[in-house]
């Protein structure tokens, strides 16, 4: 079997499995704080209505675990980009979810020194990604690391190698 087909199989299995699960960052807030005794008045006044196109979304699966991987699943990137109207940048959260934010939103220098510091102060070691940045190209309907900050493993070899992975097509070096 060549890699592509592997990749494909994986991607459809894993996404099967799986399903992905794409939320705003406020909405999936909002339903924490119900949880543990914020009412709607309460919560109205911290979390204020925010347009589509401003929003944080939270990208993982239904079970929030190991949901990382959802970031390949192409046409999903596809239809939010398309109800935000923009392009997305892809922040490596954790293993168990990534966040993307409109690409006018900021640079992805300055998303990803947010995300190395995140990393740094809350995230486990077991379950960091990545301090890169990643782009969704909607037009182009691919997604590349953005940022050209390698991440480098304690030995000082690059951790990451450049991959760009195209719709249907899987990984292409």
């Amino acid at each position: 079997m060549k890699e592509a087909e592997l990749f494909e199989l994986a991607a459809e299995n894993t996404k099967r499995i799986n399903p992905v699960k794409i939320i705003g960052m406020s909405e999936m807030l909002r339903g924490t704080l119900f949880d543990i005794g914020a009412d709607e008045e309460e919560l109205d006044m911290m979390m204020p209505y925010q347009p589509e196109e401003e929003m944080m979304y939270v990208i993982t699966n239904e079970r929030n675990m190991h949901g990382a991987i959802s970031m390949i699943y192409e046409d999903e990137l596809h239809k939010l980009s398309e109800v935000i109207s923009d392009d997305l940048y892809i922040l490596p959260s954790s293993i168990h979810e990534v966040l993307a934010v409109p690409a006018s939103s900021q640079s992805p220098e300055e998303l990803a020194e947010m995300v190395h510091t995140i990393n740094m102060a809350t995230v486990n070691l077991e379950d960091r990604l990545s301090n890169q940045v990643y782009h969704y190209d909607r037009n182009a309907r691919t997604l590349k690391l953005a940022t050209d900050t390698p991440n480098k493993r304690l030995d000082g070899e690059v951790a990451e190698q450049q991959l760009v992975y195209e719709a249907n097509k899987g990984p292409k070096r």
